[in-house]
């Protein structure tokens, strides 16, 4: 999902599409959970299922779209429900270096989705918020990619409920024009687990 971004060509647009447009698709098989479930506590693949299912809505590239205003969408989630997205953006160049800072926010309402055979329903407000850093010197010369996700979402899952905290860091490389996608980690604490998610 791309919110619209105003201003720029080339490599500095080139550079906002890549966050904008999904930065963190997290790969599948990549986890490591530590923590046994208990109560209404989802276990580690159940929590990777519930973040991999937001991210999938969030990283849609033809959403319904329910409504726009400014800097904020509302999409149609798979089953029903809605999530909203909201992205701020900021830039500054040095000579030939250009710094790019991205924030979003995604608050899920009664939204219902299906991940790995599991169907989740997710609420939030403000939700999950994903903040990241590009750093870019010269000419293709990708520097790298820094931030976190971090934020508190209430689940429902097969007659369980519960909250999911989430508690990221993320370290990474973006994308070469022509080369590979972006790869990286985003590691930390996902309702109560330890985990390591590879993107690319």
């Amino acid at each position: 999902m791309m919110l619209a971004a105003r201003g720029g060509t080339g490599r500095r647009a080139a550079v906002r599409g890549l966050l904008l447009g999904g930065l963190l698709a997290v790969a599948p098989g990549c986890r490591d959970g530590t923590t046994e479930p208990g109560g209404d506590l989802l276990a580690a693949d159940e929590a990777v299922a519930l973040f991999e299912g937001m991210r999938a809505i969030e990283q849609d590239s033809m959403p319904r779209i329910l409504h726009a205003s400014g800097d904020s969408v509302v999409v149609a989630c798979p089953v029903s429900g809605r999530l909203r997205v909201t992205g701020r953006f900021s830039e500054s160049a040095s000579g030939d270096t250009l710094r790019l800072e991205t924030e979003f926010t995604f608050a899920p309402a009664g939204c219902r989705f299906s991940r790995e055979g599991r169907e989740f329903t997710a609420d939030g407000d403000p939700g999950i918020r994903e903040r990241a850093v590009v750093v870019i010197a010269g000419p293709g010369e990708h520097i790298g990619i820094d931030g976190a996700v971090t934020g508190v979402v209430d689940w429902q899952l097969a007659g369980r409920s519960g909250s999911c905290e989430v508690d990221l860091a993320l370290t990474g490389e973006p994308a070469r024009p022509g080369g590979p996608s972006a790869t990286g980690m985003l590691s930390g604490r996902l309702c109560g687990h330890d985990v390591q998610l590879e993107f690319r």
